[in-house]
């Protein structure tokens, strides 16, 4: 009876909240277009490596962003929304998480209904394809890029979730392989924009380096935001944590990750009202074996090293150490990794300069960006997310 006391507010919300179908159909994961940020990023850095780009190549950029971003990649929400309808349906925090809506007497409807709409993005897709030639061959490579990523993801999910309600669940193997492979996608996203600016066939070592920057740091992103969409499964009872969950929720994928998240909240990263949806439980340290701290490690040490050789240098071996060091330097400031991120690129900037680097500012904004962004992913509380106006107004 507690468990069902305490959610009944989130419950109430849900419904409060709740979308549409229309309105899901017409833009299915309006939570998730801050990942839309990535292409336009890399392609702004790629662009700083070149000195500039023309308005030719920024208007393939654009119109291969909006296919992306409109079409494929929302198909392929769908997809995953479909999937886990059932599974969506009994979350606590129901419809206000945004996915495919219920109820679940008509599922079987709506599953058909997202299925037509996600195909007919598809094929959206292939008529731009016919009509702007140029961009033909690579609409096809991201899309069916987009599609096996998501073939595995959804693989490694379905073996890794479903089957047990210990919170945190025990590690497994497919459960490891999917906090790891989540990365994938953000790879693509990340190398589309680079790749949109800048000649990459004859840079293999920097394009190999960038796509595992951006791969580790999509680790970080999505193990982050999972370990924070777990909080509607805590009881924060005087601070003490307690979590509750059914197999049949198939939670496994975010409830893994609580772990690594303390047993009891600081005071310091409570929100108003006191309760774990406003509970910013990784602003303050978590353990160094945290996936979100061994992936900003490995995606902080790449980005230094991208940056080195994307501007011409040779002195790599140095720049990636420099570039983990300053990623542990960052982690280990804890609620001061705004002001960390910022201190630790003047370092580099003069580690790069000091190694002959040719332009050690443009070198180090990779870097830059990749621990702004763990910054702002460790900041978040649950009512963050999709949110940013809620942070801006704290």
């Amino acid at each position: 009876m507690t468990t069902l006391h305490l959610h009944a507010p989130l419950v109430g919300r849900a419904a409060a909240e709740g979308r549409t179908l229309a309105g899901y159909l017409l833009l299915p994961r309006p939570k998730d277009l801050v990942k839309a940020l990535i292409v336009p990023l890399t392609f702004t850095l790629g662009a700083l490596v070149e000195g500039g780009v023309d308005a030719d190549r920024v208007g393939v950029a654009l119109l291969v962003w909006a296919a992306l971003e409109l079409l494929v990649y929302q198909a392929r929400y769908q997809w995953n929304d479909v999937r886990g309808f059932e599974a969506d349906q009994r979350h606590p925090d129901g419809a206000a998480r945004g996915r495919l809506p219920g109820p679940v007497e008509r599922g079987r409807q709506h599953k058909a209904v997202s299925t037509a709409v996600a195909v007919l993005r598809i094929a959206l897709t292939g008529l731009l394809a016919l009509a702007v030639p140029t961009v033909a061959t690579l609409l096809l490579l991201l899309t069916v890029g987009v599609f096996a990523i998501a073939a595995v993801y959804e693989a490694l999910r379905s073996a890794a979730t479903g089957r047990c309600s210990e919170v945190p669940c025990p590690l497994s193997p497919p459960l490891v392989g999917l906090w790891v492979f989540v990365g994938a996608g953000y790879a693509l996203r990340g190398m589309t924009g680079l790749a949109l600016a800048t000649d990459l066939t004859g840079e293999p070592a920097a394009a190999a380096v960038a796509a595992l920057a951006m791969w580790s740091l999509g680790v970080v992103f999505v193990t982050a935001r999972w370990t924070l969409e777990a909080m509607p499964f805590a009881t924060l009872v005087d601070r003490r944590v307690s979590w509750a969950c059914r197999a049949e929720q198939a939670r496994e994928h975010t409830l893994g990750l609580v772990r690594w998240v303390a047993r009891e909240a600081d005071p310091r990263d409570l929100g108003a009202p006191d309760e774990p949806a406003h509970w910013r439980a990784l602003h303050g340290r978590t353990p160094l074996t945290a996936p979100w701290n061994v992936a900003i490690l490995l995606s902080g040490a790449c980005a230094a090293l991208a940056g080195h050789l994307l501007t011409g240098g040779d002195a790599g071996a140095v720049v990636l150490l420099a570039g983990a060091a300053g990623a542990l330097a960052v982690v280990l400031a804890e609620r001061r990794r705004l002001e960390a991120s910022v201190g630790a690129a003047a370092a580099l900037v003069v580690v790069q300069a000091a190694l002959g680097t040719p332009a050690p500012v443009v070198a180090s904004v990779p870097w830059l960006v990749v621990l702004l962004a763990h910054a702002s992913f460790t900041s978040q509380c649950t009512a963050d997310l999709g949110h940013p106006l809620h942070r801006l107004s704290r």
